[in-house]
């Protein structure tokens, strides 16, 4: 079975075993699982026992095992009351357990390897004061039926045929095989997956924090050096002049930088809300030439739209995600060219707008295009770069984004030429498709 069968297999078993709300914590998962197990398995056990001619009050037992657990499971996918399940769960166990301990033998038939896999389970499917509760409670049920069997050992029935007790243990062992091992192998993979995933979330924190720190320090530096400056009262007005604009220039490098901060974390978090309008195409290309010309602090580059101004085309957008992703595109465009040209531009078919940010820059290597748009990602070929490079975060941000808005990203690039990014938008924005 290849991969994507396998896949497809799991979903299908996830969606058979858990057919209602499948966003569960681990332990309600692992409580919908013991019942469905115990269905299965009772449910084969009352085959074979009717097969045997095993006596007519075991399988009447037997069904209404079946009956109680088919009820805990069909509960569990249809509510939300998993602590009540669990209690009332409990409850019955006990009881059938009882019930097995008179019937078969005591201590030496099969309701002492039940009591062990009780215990096994209620270690995963309970948490806090209620798995304390039922760990007092199970150890004060087998005290009080071992004190039963040596106190009145009158009331334990013994089997009628070995055959029978031999059943019954083989039965319990296959219980353990095919239900518990499973659960444990399960609860593993799970809880090594979660220690895994802590671990890269505290790794990916601490890298950002790191960058962003670094990052934060650049502008923020030159901002206080500038205004330090100001203070001097024999400063030209012209020389005034200049130190203003690059205070502003900085200002909104670092606004840009924070802007990306709190847009990652949106994004990681799922609360990256979208407010969709309708939006004119030149108006937010205009818009955000502007800003791109507020971030230029380099005079030989030159930041223009190619497409005329005179065109009247609206389209579906959350108009301030657009206006990060391209900025954000731009701000990249003008950190790799030292010299020459940003061109924005668009162009539009039956069903979508497709913006350009064209530049004449550095280029990105063959061997940086794969990961380009992953987090803390940056093209290495940084000759040319700007002091304020960034925190590897515009391009993730930006495939981000636009996903949200059902479009596509994509690029080109030569090594000394130039790149040129693509955003695809759809002029009609659907909630629930995914690409353009």
């Amino acid at each position: 079975m290849n991969k994507s069968g396998e896949k497809d297999f799991k979903e299908v078993l996830k969606k058979l075993i858990l057919f209602g709300n499948q966003d569960r914590s681990l332990q309600d998962i692992l409580l919908v699982y013991v019942f469905f197990s115990m269905i299965i398995l009772v449910g084969i056990a009352t085959i074979v026992n009717a097969l045997i001619d095993i006596p007519k009050n075991v399988i009447g037992f037997d069904i209404i095992v079946i009956f109680g657990f088919t009820i805990f499971y069909i509960l569990t996918n249809i509510t939300n009351k998993f602590t009540l399940i669990r209690r009332v769960f409990v409850i019955f166990t006990f009881i059938s357990i009882g019930y097995l301990w008179f019937n078969s033998q005591g201590s030496s038939g099969p309701s002492i390897l039940l009591l062990q896999s009780l215990a096994v389970v209620l270690v995963f499917v309970s948490v806090g004061k209620e798995f304390v509760l039922f760990c007092i409670a199970l150890v004060i049920f087998t005290i009080f039926l071992y004190l039963i069997e040596v106190l009145s050992p009158h009331v334990i029935l013994s089997y009628e045929s070995k055959n029978q007790m031999l059943f019954d243990n083989l039965s319990m062992v296959l219980l353990i095989f095919a239900f518990e091992i499973p659960v444990l192998i399960y609860a593993r993979n799970v809880l090594f997956k979660e220690r895994e995933e802590a671990i890269s979330s505290a790794e990916e924190k601490s890298c950002f924090l790191a960058q962003m720190s670094h990052e934060i320090r650049t502008p923020m530096n030159a901002i206080l050096g500038f205004v330090e400056l100001l203070e001097d009262p024999s400063i030209e007005k012209e020389e005034q002049s200049s130190y203003l604009e690059i205070i502003s220039q900085n200002s909104r490098m670092l606004l840009n930088l924070l802007n990306n901060a709190i847009n990652i974390n949106k994004i990681n978090s799922g609360q990256q809300q979208i407010f969709i309008s309708n939006c004119n195409v030149d108006s937010v290309l205009y818009h955000v030439l502007e800003n791109l010309k507020a971030l230029n602090s380099n005079k030989e580059v030159e930041i223009k739209i190619v497409n005329n101004l005179s065109k009247n085309v609206s389209f579906e957008v959350d108009e301030n995600l657009i206006y990060q992703i391209l900025i954000n595109l731009g701000f990249n465009a003008l950190k790799f060219t030292s010299k020459g040209e940003v061109l924005l531009n668009w162009t539009k078919n039956e069903e979508s707008i497709i913006f350009t940010v064209k530049d004449s820059g550095c280029g990105i290597p063959e061997e940086e295009k794969k990961d380009l748009f992953e987090k803390y990602t940056q093209a290495q070929n940084n000759s040319v770069m700007n002091p304020a490079n960034g925190a590897g975060l515009g391009l993730h941000i930006c495939k981000s984004l636009t996903e949200l808005l059902n479009g596509k990203i994509w690029f080109h690039s030569q090594v000394g030429v130039g790149s040129e990014f693509f955003v695809k938008i759809p002029l009609v924005y659907l909630k629930h498709k995914k690409t353009v």
